[in-house]
């Protein structure tokens, strides 16, 4: 169990200069295949700007707030979500592939929201892929001269890999629709999809949001050293999983990217409460508890949440959760479930993984 406690915007420009190499793979694939290719997204039309319009069997388009800007598709006022569809009309379809070729906020961990899903035939089956294949990685040099972005040295660009088997699907399948959502301030620079009528899987190096999270800032995905979930490189009394957790930067100590973050406790309507933020898309695998004790020793949890879940009073009496829409980290008060009175009262936010 891991105990306890970002907010890096990209903004509404062009986040680095348009790639001249993609993270595009060719994988090969058994059997017939199909493919469609979107490198060259851009603000004219997203839906159809591809490698070779008059072979395309699929379409890409992109859900509002997001949008087809200069380099790629993008959103900065909040999530949004790509939906890509391929289809073939002489072969079943057994393996289906989706690609992107994107840059992330490390703020935002990756992919939200339980990542992409897979609908097939025009159904609504919602399949979730198998493990997330993370391939190779492009660095920009940040060269846009846009003051708000002078501390950012360079952009990470990754390629990344889902994959469907559908094999075990009893009826013929022709078509497959498959929605991604995305945090805000990801900018998606190439899309491939590919499906083929033998099941043969793309092996490759799998890694979790919070492996790729310490890649981002430490060039490693160790639980070690200064990537370590208890370390505290940055000396502002937030450890690594705390950072994580709450979407605050582990090399930066800046206002709310330090101790600035920690929960803090309060007294109002003579109950105390703790107050902290998360961020809007919280990571999948974090659960959040709010615990309250008398005397430091007996502690009870009072409220629970789960990655992107609500909020779940588990206390006695009345909910006193208490959040507030936001594009960015979400602010969250939460009352102990016991009035103070004059007796001792101590809250704690507990974060396990």
């Amino acid at each position: 169990m891991k105990r306890l406690l970002l907010l890096f915007c990209l903004p509404a420009y062009v986040v680095a200069a348009p790639p001249t190499d993609t993270l595009l793979d060719n994988h090969p694939l058994a059997g017939s295949t199909r493919t469609t290719i979107w490198r060259y997204i851009n603000f004219v039309n997203p839906s159809y700007i591809s490698d070779n319009p008059a072979t395309m069997t699929g379409t890409l388009a992109v859900s509002f707030p997001g949008y087809g800007a200069s380099d790629g598709l993008y959103s900065y006022t909040g999530p949004y979500s790509i939906t890509a569809t391929q289809s073939t009309a002489d072969f079943d379809i057994q393996h289906a592939v989706l690609q992107l070729d994107l840059v992330w906020d490390p703020a935002s961990t990756f992919p939200v929201n339980g990542g992409p899903k897979l609908n097939y035939n025009g159904g609504n089956q919602q399949l979730s892929p198998k493990p997330m294949i993370v391939g190779r990685v492009r660095q920009l040099d940040n060269d846009t001269g846009i003051p708000e972005m002078e501390h950012l040295d360079s952009f990470v660009y990754r390629g990344i890999t889902f994959q469907w088997d559908l094999s075990a699907v009893e009826q013929d399948i022709h078509s497959v629709s498959i929605v991604m959502p995305v945090a805000n301030h990801t900018s998606i620079v190439g899309v491939r999809t590919d499906v083929a009528s033998e099941y043969e899987e793309i092996n490759g190096t799998s890694l979790t949001a919070l492996q790729i999270w310490r890649d981002t800032y430490f060039d490693t995905i160790a639980n070690t050293g200064n990537a370590a979930d208890h370390a505290d490189p940055d000396g502002d009394g937030l450890s690594n999983l705390v950072e994580y957790a709450l979407g605050t930067r582990p090399d930066n100590t800046d206002g709310e990217q330090g101790a600035a973050s920690a929960p803090a406790l309060l007294l109002s309507a003579d109950r105390p409460r703790l107050s902290f933020k998360t961020p809007s898309a919280p990571p999948t695998e974090i659960t959040y508890r709010v615990q309250s004790s008398g005397d430091l020793v007996t502690w009870k949890t009072v409220a629970t949440k789960t990655g992107a879940s609500a909020w779940v009073w588990n206390g006695d009496g009345a909910s006193q959760i208490h959040t507030e829409a936001s594009i960015e980290r979400q602010p969250t008060t939460i009352g102990d479930d016991v009035p103070s009175s004059n007796t001792k009262r101590f809250m704690r936010l507990h974060i396990t993984r």
